[in-house]
């Protein structure tokens, strides 16, 4: 989030505003005051006039010393729309019968000296309205202010509705959002001039549900409280409370206590949407919470709706607490301050009573505490009881036919594990002896048996000893070989 002190942010506001009104200028709902009774901004003739005090602000920063254009073109220039409203008159003629005027007004010294803006008190805002031209004739004016720094609580008074005038406030708020304030009797109108949409502030709302989600689970989230904390409206929150629950699974948004809560139903989304126990009538509820063959499901509903109105009693009784924490710091700084022993006295009186509320107050805490801790308690058991049934796991008996077939598999596997390996044993052996015959018969046909056995013979005798002396051939010669191997073949050729 941008500064309070940028210029850029009030600059932006600025503009939001203008905007805003330039398309509220259009649209059929806007009625203001005239001399002919609340009439809607259409149905009448309209000269817009549209201005801003850009001169004055580089007026204003040449006096300052801060000729900058950089910082110029940051700032605010106060824009203003001045609508004049009338009819036609003798069909010819123009006759003012009202005035719309809405304007702009930042803190402009603290901005051009970087320093954090404060809200617009009510002795400058009175300044502001009467630096404005009267009222001409008697012609009613609508006057929307709008402070890009706030307005104090004191200003917020002046907001009011006269004869001749109505006087409407526009801020920006911390949640965000905007903050209009006008009179109880323009409370429409006052409504139309807040510049955030409606899908804005849903989202917004949204953005809030989703940073706070782990309440949901606890005490839940209560629209009132919401409310306060974004700053829209109760019933806007309460609307977008139950449409979000219905977008959402596993969420139920109902009214406990006179108040709606928002809040998670059972363990999960599934269980909410198997139950549908927010629809339940009470008596069946309660049969079914009693009764020993209720649905789970009904319980659970049951139980998340019990714990939530608990948890939010459980609130609302530590708010007490701390007010009354408050209180008796107040009547501790009374007794230290008082002079008289007659005010001592009635102080101390006050605050015995005051500690008596506080007992009851933590014994209230104390049994709550012990019966949310008790439906909690059952919560989780049977939210424990619906994920072992949803996740649908095998009994017993199939578990172990399983494993037994497992184990028939996982044997089976190891046979042939072992099996293989002995084929491969077999094929690393080598070659059988008929194959082994064969092959030999082969290579002596192909005529390298002699080489083959020359090798094999060379390989089984023992190796040599060296000497110094040139070796000698220690088989017959090559041609001695061939010669010989030729009386074999002419031997193996003729008849036994």
């Amino acid at each position: 989030m941008k500064s309070n002190a940028d210029p850029i942010l009030h600059r932006e506001r600025e503009q939001q505003l203008m905007q805003h009104v330039v398309r509220l200028l259009e649209d059929d709902r806007l009625r203001v005051d005239t001399t002919l009774g609340s009439r809607p901004i259409k149905s009448l003739l309209r000269d817009v006039e549209r201005t801003d005090r850009g001169v004055e602000l580089k007026r204003l920063m040449s006096e300052m010393g801060m000729p900058d254009r950089d910082l110029q073109n940051r700032m605010p220039t106060g824009q203003a729309i001045e609508v004049l409203l009338s009819r036609k008159s003798m069909w010819i003629f123009r006759k003012a019968v009202g005035r719309l005027r809405v304007m702009c007004v930042s803190p402009v010294r603290e901005l051009l000296k970087g320093e954090e803006a404060k809200p617009m008190a009510t002795s400058e805002l009175n300044k502001v309205l009467g630096s404005l031209p009267p009222s001409a004739g008697g012609i009613p004016s609508t006057l929307v202010i709008m402070s890009t720094s706030g307005f104090t609580r004191e200003a917020h008074e002046v907001a009011d509705r006269r004869a001749d005038r109505t006087v409407i406030l526009v801020a920006p708020n911390e949640a965000g959002g905007w903050s209009v304030t006008g009179p109880t009797q323009t409370k429409a109108l006052a409504d139309l001039f807040d510049p955030e949409a409606y899908q804005q502030k849903r989202q917004r709302l949204i953005d809030h549900l989703e940073a706070n989600k782990t309440e949901l689970t606890a005490s839940g989230l209560a629209a009132d409280r919401v409310a306060a904390r974004t700053q829209l409206s109760p019933q806007f929150v309460e609307a977008e409370l139950k449409a979000y629950a219905k977008e959402n699974p596993g969420l139920v948004a109902k009214r406990l206590d006179g108040r709606v809560v928002m809040f998670r139903e059972g363990a999960g989304p599934a269980a909410n949407a198997a139950s549908g126990g927010s629809s339940m009538p009470l008596l069946d509820r309660m049969r079914a919470l009693f009764a020993r063959k209720g649905e789970t499901e009904k319980k659970i509903a049951f139980l998340s709706e019990r714990r939530t109105a608990l948890s939010q009693q459980r609130d609302r009784a530590y708010e007490e607490m701390g007010t009354l924490e408050q209180q008796e710091e107040s009547l501790r700084r009374q007794f230290k301050d008082a002079g008289g022993t007659i005010t001592k006295r009635r102080v101390t009186s006050q605050l015995l009573q005051l500690r008596k509320d506080v007992d009851r107050r933590q014994q209230l805490l104390a049994v709550l505490n012990q019966q949310i801790d008790v439906v909690s308690t059952h919560l989780h058991n049977l939210g424990l009881v619906q994920q072992g049934k949803s996740a649908q796991l095998p009994d017993a008996e199939e578990m172990t036919a399983d494993a037994v077939k497992a184990e028939e598999m996982l044997a089976e596997l190891e046979a042939n594990t072992e099996l293989a390996g002995t084929a491969g044993a077999i094929a690393q052996t080598g070659m059988s002896e008929e194959e082994q015959a064969l092959f030999d018969e082969l290579e002596r046909e192909s005529g390298g048996g002699a080489t083959s056995a020359t090798a094999e013979g060379a390989a089984s005798e023992p190796e040599a000893p060296k000497s110094a002396a040139p070796p000698q051939p220690s088989g017959p010669s090559p041609a001695q070989r061939a010669s010989s191997g030729a009386r074999q073949r002419r031997g193996e050729a003729e008849p036994g």
